[in-house]
């Protein structure tokens, strides 16, 4: 239970924290494509919705996790598919299976390189996602200029337990 309290409230948190400098109807329509997929995953008896983590950027929505078989990851693939406003779904999801521990780790993770993004003024934090996966990071989201994807990834790096950094922090 304390796994999946961990993962929703990080999906959750993904969710609120990711309002960019994109016009708000875009951001509007993004978060109601990702809020209809998470509830999607959340009602479909055949996917563990706490493990997929759900970002919509511009209509193209991005899965990330680990699911326990190919099954479950092809139908959360087809549930984002089947929603409207979805232009591309871009499926990362992994196949295995983390322990509870591991899951805490990585939320515990998240949770410092937000804090230390919040407390940056360089870095807008309520334009990055953090998410993380067996101790790899991964920023994503719209920034307005170079200088704060590169202090973003500088504080991810710099993050005790982080592992590696994937940027994909767009600069707008």
């Amino acid at each position: 239970m304390l796994k999946k309290t961990l993962i929703l409230g990080l999906g959750l948190g993904g969710l609120v924290a990711c309002s960019t400098s994109r016009p708000i109807d875009n951001q509007a329509s993004d978060a109601v494509i990702t809020s209809t997929i998470e509830t999607k995953l959340a009602a479909d008896t055949d996917t563990d919705s706490y493990e997929i983590d759900v970002d919509t950027l511009n209509g193209v929505v991005r899965l990330r996790g680990i699911v326990e078989t190919e099954m479950e990851r092809k139908e959360a693939e087809r549930l984002a598919k089947d929603t409207n406003g979805v232009s591309r779904v871009d499926n990362q999801l992994k196949l295995g299976d983390l322990t509870a521990e591991e899951n805490a780790t990585d939320a515990w993770l998240v949770s410092k390189v937000k804090s230390q993004l919040v407390a940056d003024p360089q870095v807008n934090s309520f334009n990055i996602d953090v998410d993380a996966l067996d101790g790899n990071v991964t920023l994503s989201g719209v920034v307005t200029g170079q200088r704060a994807r590169q202090e973003a990834e500088r504080i991810a790096k710099a993050t005790e337990g982080v592992k590696q950094v994937r940027n994909e922090i767009r600069v707008r």
